[in-house]
C-alpha cells in the first residue's frame, strides 16, 4: 500500500473542493490509514463514523438486494459525510460543510477512485 500516493491524492481533493472539510482512507473496522486531518479526535471519530455507516450501508444494500455498494451518503445539517468502499481493503470517507458542491465531491471522488485503488493495492 502506498500511504504516500493516497495522502497526495486526498489533499488534491480535499484542495480542489471548496466547503470540503476533510478526507480519510479507513479499514472496515475503523481504523486510519491515510488523512487530510491531524491525528486526534476528529480523525478518530471520523473514522469510527465511517466504519459505523458504511456497515449500515452494506446491510441495507444486501437486505434489499441492491447489488453492490457504490457509496452512501449521509445529510446532516451542517454538512455531509460520503463514504466509498475500496472493494474489500478499505473505505473513502469525505467530509463536507453543508455549503459544499454534493456533485463536485462525489465528481472528484469518482475521478480518484482508480488512483486510490491503485494505490491501496500496491505491494
Amino acid at each position: 500500500m502506498d500511504i504516500s500516493r493516497i495522502k497526495q491524492v486526498l489533499g488534491d481533493i480535499n484542495d480542489k473542493v471548496k466547503g470540503l472539510d476533510s478526507m480519510l482512507l479507513i479499514t472496515e473496522d475503523g481504523f486510519p490509514i491515510a488523512s487530510t486531518l491531524d491525528t486526534g479526535d476528529k480523525e478518530i471519530r471520523s473514522t469510527a463514523a465511517g466504519a459505523i455507516l458504511c456497515d449500515a450501508g452494506l446491510r441495507g444494500i444486501k437486505e434489499l438486494d441492491l447489488g453492490d455498494l457504490e457509496a452512501v451518503v449521509t445529510l446532516g445539517t451542517k454538512g455531509y459525510f460520503v463514504l466509498n468502499r475500496i472493494k474489500d481493503a478499505a473505505i473513502l470517507v469525505a467530509v463536507a460543510s453543508r455549503d459544499v458542491a454534493l456533485g463536485m465531491v462525489l465528481l472528484r471522488i469518482k475521478k480518484a477512485l482508480p488512483e486510490i485503488i491503485e494505490a491501496v493495492e500496491d505491494a
